[in-house]
């Protein structure tokens, strides 16, 4: 599989390369051999003459540097595990560190496919395994989902409360039939932004990053050669221009190591930062997605009553209306709610199974399911307020401990000198 990786990112192997100049000196020599008789005997002499050249070469200790780029790739790329993106990505810097900063970029970016596959791969398998899960708890299989979302959507925008219940009891306790409707959907689909805005987002910081890194070499080189040629027109000698380049070769390489960046973690404490970005990433996400909510039981400030109102028979129409494909402003924000007290039941799942949580996080989670269960509009909204505020606290936290750590270690911090000001004060917990 090394083999594969070499040939589809550089092209060739040492003796694809070897055989390629072979074939230059055969047709160099048979060029030359149309000139007199025995034309395809002197053509053979003459690749031969070749192949002893590079031979005697090698043996004197002159080494051909494309040869010596395509073997020392070769024997990096056998180092590698295709199947895993983090041997990949060794491979890659063990060729900057070889000089081959070509090779190591289209390695680099082979590692990066290779983990986008992966991830949407995982990302696949976890919204099967929710959605046969969720069919699992509620008994419902395909058809019969199918026969009952088409009775809903049957009865029309206009249905009694009475009409939705008949249908609703064929399959089982209307509350537990219509959360089973909804519930899967609707947590794919908040998994899905979440993992889309992620990816997003650090391709456009990795693009940006590459293309001004790209921008400044371009530039150093125009200046160096801009140099070399004031100094050939100002009548500098060809030993002089000779050095010139020399000089300015090495500059250059220098100066495309710097553009690398600053110093980076260690390995293992790259593992640790890569936990709290993803814990940053998705205590982001449920800030975003706990707004609409807030916002719909909001008070307006003109008519005092919030755009949604909770109660027993009115949660029960809004889950109807969204059920049967007829759904309203009111029904459509009852399911941004419902989003947001899913996330505080999974908190304490998860926190039930031993998974590290915040604990104000958790206390104020545990708040908002009890509010939304009481059907009370101003408690849920306090509750839903304070489960906002505590992840907000900890997504800080969270980005704290980053930049701590970073800087124990000398490495540039990642959220910068502003996080945490007297301005922005964090107290970790």
């Amino acid at each position: 599989m090394a083999e594969n990786i070499v040939a589809g990112l550089f092209g060739l192997t040492p003796q694809m390369y070897q055989n390629q100049q072979y074939g230059q000196d055969l047709n160099r020599g048979i060029a030359l051999a149309q000139l007199s008789p025995g034309a395809a005997a002197q053509a053979g002499l003459q690749a031969s003459v070749g192949q002893l050249g590079r031979g005697f070469a090698g043996a004197m200790g002159i080494e051909d540097p494309q040869l010596k780029m395509i073997s020392t790739r070769n024997a990096i790329a056998q180092q590698i595990d295709q199947t895993n993106p983090e041997s990949i990505l060794k491979g890659a810097q063990m060729l900057a560190q070889a000089g081959d900063q070509q090779g190591a970029m289209a390695l680099a970016q082979y590692a990066r496919q290779a983990q986008s596959e992966m991830a949407q791969t995982q990302q696949r398998r976890a919204a099967e395994q929710a959605s046969l899960a969720q069919a699992a708890k509620t008994n419902l299989n395909v058809k019969q989902e199918e026969e009952l979302r088409s009775k809903l959507s049957e009865l029309g925008p206009n249905a009694t409360q009475d009409q939705v219940i008949g249908i609703l009891t064929q399959y089982g306790p209307p509350e537990k039939v219509l959360a089973a409707l909804t519930a899967a959907q609707s947590k794919t689909e908040a998994t899905l932004a979440k993992t889309a805005a992620s990816d997003a987002a650090n391709q456009a910081k990795i693009e940006a990053a590459k293309t001004a890194a790209d921008a400044a070499l371009e530039r150093a080189k125009v200046l160096a050669d801009a140099k070399i040629e004031a100094a050939a027109t100002a009548g500098a000698t060809a030993k002089e221009i000779a050095r010139m380049r020399i000089d300015s070769a090495r500059d250059l390489k220098e100066f495309a190591n710097s553009l690398k960046g600053p110093k980076t973690l260690a390995p293992s404490l790259q593992k640790e930062e890569d936990k709290e970005l993803e814990l940053v990433d998705s205590l982001t996400a449920r800030e975003t997605s706990l707004a609409p909510a807030i916002a719909t039981l909001t008070p307006d400030p003109k008519t005092g009553k919030p755009p949604l109102e909770l109660g027993p028979v009115n949660n029960l129409r809004y889950q109807a209306q969204n059920a049967a494909g007829n759904s309203s402003t009111e029904s459509r924000n009852y399911a941004a709610l419902q989003r947001a007290v899913q996330e505080a039941t999974n908190l304490k799942t998860d926190a039930a199974k031993g998974v590290q949580t915040d604990k104000d996080v958790l206390r104020f989670a545990n708040e908002l399911i009890a509010a939304f269960g009481g059907n009370d509009t101003k408690t849920t909204l306090e509750a839903l307020s304070n489960f906002s505020k505590s992840t907000a606290k900890a997504k800080e936290n969270a980005q704290k401990r980053i930049d701590s750590r970073r800087k124990s270690q000398g490495v540039d911090p990642y959220y910068g000198p502003a996080l945490g000001t007297a301005q922005n004060p964090i107290k970790l917990d």
